[in-house]
């Protein structure tokens, strides 16, 4: 089972958020937290379980700046600096 995953952020912060089912879903979610302010943007990621295996950013459906970077901790949190 794969998992879709909407990570908006700010300027000194990141959100990840879990359990869509699918990349338009997790969109849907990103450009509705877009209008928050304080919100720069946010990236749909495409998990896959094994952790081995990683993930994927869905730049089609995300909305990023080109200076951003996104970084996957240890405890499978996302976090995107600009």
């Amino acid at each position: 089972m794969t998992d879709y995953i909407c990570c908006y952020f700010g300027s000194d912060w990141s959100i990840t958020a879990r359990g869509f089912s699918s990349a338009r879903q997790a969109e849907k979610h990103g450009l509705y937290m877009m209008p928050m302010a304080g919100c720069f943007g946010f990236a749909v990621i495409h998990e896959n379980p094994d952790y081995e295996r990683g993930w994927q950013l869905r730049l089609e459906r995300s909305v990023l700046p080109r200076t951003a970077h996104i970084k996957r901790d240890d405890l499978c949190n996302y976090n995107i600096t600009n």
